[in-house]
Order: C-alpha cells, then sequence, then structure tokens
C-alpha cells in the first residue's frame, strides 16, 4: 500500500512540475483608473484566422488585469480587446501565449514583453513605427514643397523607405514562418512579397496551418501570379461591359495590338488621380496598334458608368461587379489598384504592377 502511495506521489509530482513549466501569466495595464470595470477579452484565432473567438474574461482595477493560464501547443497567437473600445485603445492587440511573464501596456501606443517571442515581436514593431514614422515625414514635407525636383526626390525616399519596410517583413515572417505567429503575418501581409518571395516562405509553412480559408486564398494568389507572371501568355478574363452585353479580354488580347491591361474602381481615388494620364496616352496614340481595356472593381453598374462618364474613359470596360471578391481580379492576383498589366501583341505578358507614368514609357518605345 505504501509503495501505491508512493508511485502516486511520485506522478502527482510530475504533473505539477509539468504544469508548472506551461504556466504562463498576462499582467496588463491601461492608460488610466476611469478602465476601472471595464472588461478585457483574451482571445484566440478562429476557425478562418479572420473572425477572433474569447477564451476569457478580465475585469479592470486599478488601471491593471490579468490572465493565467497553461500555454499548451506552443507558442500560439492570442489578442488581447477592450469589450468596449475607446478612442484610444482601439483594436485587438496581438501578442504570443507561451511559458512565462508577458507584459502588456494598452493605450494609443501598445506594447508587449517579457518571453522570448513577444520581446522578438516588439521589437519587429518598433523597428516598422520608426519606418512609418519617416514615411510620414516624407509625405509631409511633399505635402509643402510640391517643385517637380523636392517632388522627385521626396518620392524616391518614400520608395527606398516602402522597400525597407518590405525587406523588414520579408525577414522576420521568414525567421519565424515555422510558427503560427510567421504564418499568421504571411497571411496578413503577403501583399507585401514578391512572388518569389511568397512562394519561399510558403514552403516554409507548416501543413496545419494552410487549412483554413485565410491561408487558402494566400495559396491561391501565388498560383495566380505565378500563371501571370512576365513572360507568360495572358490568362483570359470573362465579364459584362456596362452596357450588360457578354465581354472578354481575349476579344482584344493577341490580336496584333499592345493591350494595357487597367484594374481599377470609381471608388478608387489612386484609380482617380492616374486616369487622367492614360486618357490622353490613349487619345495621342488612337490608330495606332495599341488597346487599353478596363476590368472594374466596381461594386454596382450605376457607379462604374458614372466613373466612366466623368473621367472620359472611351476605351473598352470588363466587369462582374463583385468589389474585392472579383473573380477577375483574383485570376492575376491583384488585391491593390490601380494595377496596370502590359500585353504584347501576341498576348503575352510584358510587364505588370506599372503605374500609369511607367505604363506610358514603356509604350512610348514600343509604339516609335
Amino acid at each position: 500500500m505504501k509503495k501505491i502511495i508512493l508511485v502516486l506521489s511520485v506522478i502527482a509530482m510530475l504533473v505539477t512540475s509539468c504544469a508548472e513549466k506551461e504556466e504562463f501569466t498576462i499582467k496588463g495595464t491601461l492608460p488610466s483608473s476611469e478602465y476601472d470595470g471595464k472588461e478585457v477579452y483574451l482571445k484566440v484565432l478562429g476557425e478562418n484566422w479572420k473572425d477572433l473567438v474569447a477564451i476569457d474574461t478580465a475585469t479592470v482595477y486599478n488601471g491593471s488585469f490579468e490572465f493565467k493560464g497553461l500555454a499548451q501547443g506552443g507558442s500560439l497567437v492570442h489578442f488581447v480587446e477592450l469589450a468596449e473600445p475607446t478612442d484610444a485603445v482601439k483594436r485587438p492587440l496581438l501578442l504570443i501565449v507561451e511559458p512565462g511573464q508577458i507584459e502588456v501596456s494598452m493605450d494609443t501606443v501598445s506594447t508587449v514583453k517579457g518571453t522570448a517571442s513577444n520581446n522578438s515581436y516588439q521589437e519587429f514593431n518598433d523597428k516598422l513605427a520608426a519606418i512609418d514614422s519617416e514615411m510620414k515625414a516624407i509625405y509631409k514635407k511633399a505635402q509643402e514643397d510640391t517643385t517637380k525636383t523636392a517632388q522627385a526626390e521626396l518620392e524616391k525616399q518614400f520608395e527606398e523607405k516602402d522597400a525597407q519596410k518590405s525587406a523588414l517583413n520579408y525577414d522576420f515572417i521568414k525567421a519565424n514562418a515555422q510558427s503560427q505567429l510567421g504564418a499568421y503575418l504571411f497571411a496578413s501581409r503577403s501583399y507585401m512579397l514578391s512572388l518569389d518571395q511568397m512562394k519561399e516562405i510558403s514552403a516554409l509553412i507548416k501543413s496545419e496551418y494552410k487549412s483554413n480559408e485565410r491561408m487558402k486564398k494566400v495559396e491561391a494568389r501565388i498560383q495566380a501570379l505565378d500563371a501571370t507572371a512576365e513572360g507568360k501568355a495572358f490568362t483570359d478574363l470573362k465579364g459584362k461591359t456596362p452596357e450588360g452585353a457578354d465581354a472578354s479580354l481575349a476579344d482584344y488580347a493577341g490580336k496584333g495590338k499592345y493591350v494595357l491591361v487597367d484594374f481599377w474602381a470609381s471608388w478608387c481615388p489612386p484609380c482617380r488621380a492616374e486616369m487622367p494620364k492614360l486618357v490622353e496616352a490613349y487619345k495621342l496614340n488612337k490608330g495606332k496598334a495599341f488597346e487599353i481595356v478596363g476590368i472594374s472593381l466596381d461594386k454596382t453598374n450605376e457607379d462604374w458608368v458614372k466613373g466612366i462618364k466623368n473621367l472620359n474613359i472611351s476605351w473598352p470596360q470588363i466587369s462582374d461587379l463583385k468589389f474585392w471578391d472579383s473573380e477577375l481580379a483574383a485570376a492575376y492576383g491583384v488585391n491593390s489598384i490601380p494595377h496596370l498589366v502590359l500585353l504584347d501583341k501576341d498576348g503575352k505578358i510584358l510587364a505588370r504592377g506599372l503605374s500609369a507614368d511607367q505604363a506610358i514609357e514603356k509604350l512610348n518605345d514600343l509604339l516609335k
């Protein structure tokens, strides 16, 4: 009997020891005592990685709150969020639940620290914030100094900072690709990466993280971008004209003309800003071996037609009127507009992701 009691005691001690090693504590603070009595949720990613699911609740006391539990299943993405967000604390704050004490400060600028993963993630966010601050300063200067020389230099500086931001995201996501954090950031920020970078990181992501809808969309975009990369034959797009007739990109592409495919929408300010340049280029090159085909991401036919009229667009238009769910945009992996794709006379993709100025410069060379 004593031997049985001894064995059970040893087992109990081992279980307790393992549990202690998995324990985590989240100690959070808020800007002031005015948050006292309010509730804070601890949330995890939902099945589709879009919605968040609350798994615990804490009440704020003396400007502080606390969560405790066991970090089972490794280092996983969690969020802390006020039940009633304020102007100062609006968004859920991402943190990594893992064994140890995690310190959270929720304010207009929130921070997380205390464990290895959270310290690393906070350092990454601090670097991003510094670049964002520099980009805002450059943008402010561009508004103040509108001379052509200054604008060109400031645009160059802005693009350099944007490239630094993309490189920082790539390096961090790749370094953490085996974790849920890396997979989540990849699903959220893949738009900042090149096709080759996306392929590289996708190959590193664990299969268990590829089953949710958000990641499936990223994988589908990789396939679409690969199929419509420079040097590939164009992928046909089928939809309706503003008048409701059936139309396809194949009606124009590969017919002996250079075709500029313009993904745009009437609700898109950058598209509207670029449009006068395309309108002018279309007028200047009328009668040459050149055509523009607009692929609209508008929501309604009424807005689409109104945009065409107001912007003096006279080239062919196609749309499925599905906004960001557009199958036409998805076929080319387009997730930001304006997005220009240039096809040669045989329908081969010469370049994509061009600005209006870049597209016009290429066309001027081709149409000499």
